[in-house]
């Protein structure tokens, strides 16, 4: 979560996630908040999750979507269909 841009070297730490995802050792989801440099996100947030431009100060419902989300993926079975999460309502996917 970010509400500028990087102040130091980004790019290590957007080939450690690249990394870490690939190993499924992490999920990431880039969020921007107003003033976010979301072209500078886009560059560091896996190409098919793009980054989510927060609505104002909507913490509660982004965390309350994570929360849902969790939830599903956490009763899921490894092996089984693919888990839909809720709908992102609590800000705008960049593209």
């Amino acid at each position: 979560m970010t509400d500028g841009a990087p102040t130091d070297s980004w790019q290590n730490a957007a080939q450690r996630i690249r990394e870490m995802e690939a190993q499924r050792r992490m999920l990431f989801f880039a969020v921007g908040v107003a003033g976010a440099d979301m072209n500078k996100l886009r560059q560091i947030a896996l190409p098919d999750r793009p980054p989510v431009l927060l609505n104002g100060l909507d913490f509660t419902s982004m965390f309350q979507w994570l929360s849902t989300s969790m939830k599903r993926v956490s009763g899921s079975k490894v092996g089984g269909s693919m888990v839909a999460l809720p709908a992102v309502g609590w800000g705008q996917i960049t593209t």
